[in-house]
Parts: structure tokens; sequence; C-alpha cells
């Protein structure tokens, strides 16, 4: 009987509770089905977020430098 190993990373975010119109942005990591959330410690606006894509949105200086963060932190868990 083989057995099935899961391994799943996922980047989302949640209302920051000090400015409601900011986002904290965390990451999960789920393994076998059990899930460990760690914060990023960033933030970003509301209007600046995409959703769909777990990005930021626009080419300004400060949302490409997160994109880039995100994809860094994305493929050393992978690793």
């Amino acid at each position: 009987m083989k057995t099935k190993s899961t391994f799943t990373v996922i980047l989302f975010t949640r209302k920051s509770r000090s400015n409601p119109k900011q986002l904290s942005i965390y990451v999960r990591i789920t393994i076998n089905g059990k899930r460990a959330e760690i914060s990023l410690e960033s933030a970003i606006s509301n209007k600046d977020w995409d959703s769909n894509k777990n990005r930021g949105r626009g080419s300004s200086q400060k949302v490409r430098t997160l994109n880039v963060y995100l994809d860094e932190v994305y493929n050393r868990l992978l690793e």
C-alpha cells in the first residue's frame, strides 16, 4: 500500500486590524493535511492586491519589490 504525501504553499491576505485599508500578507504551508501559517510581516493596500494572482497589482517600484519578495519566499519554501 502506497502512502500519499501532499505539500502545498499558498499566499493569502487578511485585513489589518490597525488599518482597515491595508492587507497583511501570510503564507500557509500544508503538509499531509496539517497547516501552518506564517506572517510575512508585509502589508499592501487593498487596491494594490490582486486576489486572483495572489500578487501585487501595478508597476510601481514598491509593488514590483513586493512581488519579487513573494516569489523568493515561495521558491525557498518549495526547496
